[in-house]
């Protein structure tokens, strides 16, 4: 230990994340003696060198911490009681609240809040970090069925205090200089032995058909020009070595076999890329739209993160046999799955 000290002197806040990781770890003795000898028999070898090589070659064995990631379309929250489209009381708020924590989730990414203040009415600062976007509020309309003024339809993320992070910013070309589209929400999340960058999204809604390409309708050519800026964003991210992960409410059955969306997307240069949609196998919880619109998209490399089996849907109900429609706190239910960081 007095050699590894020595050797260590020059990089001492690096010598103690190694000994308090490493220091139960099987390999410890054997690349501990390695490169002893080596220090001891070539002394042009430095301590910083000796803590670097032995630092990387034990760093596979290093503990990888677990998060769940969950997206969450929690329709029309306002930040004020019976405001909005889907006006609330406070118990309503409340009970949000409530159900937030049985998601048991470290990162968010929410669709359809008006601001930060709504979110933190179910996730307080006190314990969560809120990443808004910055788009522009966009013109109001009067909602259908209450004929109350809109609020704001932004894209956000929360993280739970302790989640490492940097806010890289809002993605605008999602919005396509289009008033009231949504930008997206780019967040890079360090966690003990990965870094991913996180894209949170919620695309244009009103083309529910397979093949985008081949529709007349409005909204699929602005939505198809959506998918081409995410495949761009896709693609950009494998040339560049990235592990990625994209969610939100994507207003497409990507999980469908004939979806011409999410063929676009797991194709570069007629090749595969091997990005894999986390809730693949899963169904939804609405009782009449049971093709999940909501999705976790995982990097080639990111997928090999993820817990097995850890994907699922969380119902508004104790089992999910038992949920109506009068249950759901919001048109959409989370999604969410683990990877382990």
């Amino acid at each position: 230990m007095l050699i590894l000290q020595q050797c260590c002197i020059n990089n001492f806040k690096l010598y103690k994340h190694f000994i308090a990781h490493n220091i139960h770890n099987p390999n410890f003795c054997y690349y501990h003696l390695l490169f002893k000898y080596l220090v001891i028999t070539h002394m042009n070898i430095t301590s910083t060198i000796y803590a670097s090589i032995l630092i990387s070659l034990l760093a596979p064995n290093l503990p990888a911490q677990e998060v769940r990631v969950a997206s969450w379309n929690i329709e029309h929250l306002a930040e004020h009681n019976e405001a909005g489209c889907e006006p609330r009381s406070t118990l309503d708020y409340e009970r949000l609240r409530d159900f937030s924590e049985l998601l048991h989730a470290d990162i968010i990414a929410l669709q359809e809040v008006e601001n930060t203040a709504a979110v933190e009415r179910i996730f307080p600062k006190s314990a969560w970090n809120i990443v808004l976007s910055d788009r522009p509020n966009s013109t109001t309309y009067r909602c259908r069925g209450n004929d109350q003024e809109s609020t704001q339809q932004k894209v956000a993320v929360v993280l739970r205090k302790g989640i490492k992070y940097q806010n890289k910013g809002s993605f605008e070309e999602l919005g396509l200089e289009m008033e009231g589209l949504r930008y997206g929400v780019v967040v890079e999340i360090f966690g003990d032995r990965d870094t991913i960058n996180l894209l949170a999204l919620h695309l244009k809604s009103g083309c529910f058909v397979d093949d985008y390409s081949t529709s007349k309708l409005r909204a699929c050519e602005v939505l198809g020009t959506q998918i081409e800026t995410l495949d761009d964003w896709i693609e950009n991210s494998i040339r560049g070595n990235k592990k990625f992960i994209v969610l939100g409410d994507f207003n497409s059955r990507l999980t469908r076999e004939n979806s011409m969306f999410w063929n676009k997307l797991v194709e570069m240069n007629n090749r595969p890329i091997g990005i894999k949609n986390g809730m693949q196998n899963l169904t939804g919880c609405h009782p009449r739209y049971p093709d999940l619109i909501d999705h976790i998209i995982l990097g080639p490399q990111t997928s090999k993160l993820q817990v097995q089996n850890s994907q699922m849907v969380h119902f508004y109900s104790s089992t999910d046999e038992q949920m109506a429609e009068d249950d759901m706190l919001s048109d959409h239910c989370p999604i969410s799955l683990m990877l382990r960081l």
